[in-house]
């Protein structure tokens, strides 16, 4: 029988997710500065060309937003410093738990906006319940980009299913060799603490199970992270040739005299 590996405790390196730096999300930003010539949304949507970078403004800033909460589960993944049981209104096991629902939850929800944005700019009319896959594919959205959604949908399935599982079915994930044992030393942790061994022989050792716990976790966050900013960015580069066919006539024949600088 193969010896099980031990668990690593020592924490890997962070990645850190950009969520603004590409050229697509700069030149929508600028854009939507022109709101602020105007006293009222009535007003800027008199003019198609401020209406549609307005509205796409709108959603490139949700997908940023939704991007940037990532590293608020990095924050938790990478405390520092290291908590300690005694100072923290949870337990070790239960700071895992609310990591890794935090992380499953707002990671699965980027391609859900994603999904939005791709509305807004190829200017379907879907509400926000009906922006699926096949819809939008309905609506006249390119097979490129349809199969690069699908592409970013394929890569996080495993996670969407397990996101799926927890929150609709109660399921929970393990994060050591024996989690059972980490949970219930977890909660003596604020006391005298847990003394013995789990049922794999080892010592008791919250603080050990908890970085056990946590690495694991890091590894999969840095994983997905960097593979779905390379998607994003793919997705932003279709988008951006589509925003500017569209956006450019706009612009050509405004009334409004904002257009000084409109060149890409």
């Amino acid at each position: 029988m193969e010896a099980k590996k031990t668990p690593r405790t020592r924490f890997l390196k962070r990645y850190v997710l950009p969520s603004d730096n590409h050229g697509f999300v700069g030149r929508v930003y600028d854009l939507s500065i022109v709101a602020y010539h105007f006293e009222s949304y009535a007003e800027l949507s008199k003019h198609p060309d401020c209406k549609y970078a307005y509205d796409i403004n709108e959603y490139v800033h949700l997908l940023v937003r939704r991007v940037e909460s990532l590293n608020l589960v990095g924050d938790m993944l990478w405390p520092d410093p290291f908590p300690k049981a005694e100072s923290l209104p949870i337990t070790l096991y239960e700071w895992l738990t609310a990591a890794a629902d935090v992380f499953l939850t707002r990671f699965i929800s980027v391609v859900d906006c994603s999904l939005q944005l791709v509305n807004a700019v190829f200017e379907t009319g879907l509400p926000p319940p009906d922006c699926k896959m096949k819809k939008l594919k309905q609506a006249g959205v390119p097979t490129a980009v349809i199969n690069h959604l699908g592409l970013m949908l394929d890569e996080q399935s495993k996670l969407r299913n397990e996101r799926n599982a927890r929150i609709h079915q109660g399921w929970e994930r393990a994060f050591t060799l024996d989690d059972q044992t980490f949970k219930l030393a977890a909660m003596f942790e604020r006391g005298q603490g847990m003394m013995g061994r789990d049922r794999n022989g080892r010592r008791i050792n919250v603080n050990r199970s908890f970085r056990e716990g946590l690495v694991g976790v890091q590894r999969e966050f840095n994983v997905s992270t960097k593979q779905l900013v390379g998607q994003l960015d793919a997705l932003y580069d279709e988008l951006w040739d589509e925003f500017e066919t569209r956006f450019g006539p706009r612009i050509a024949s405004s009334t409004h005299g904002l257009n000084a600088r409109a060149s890409r």
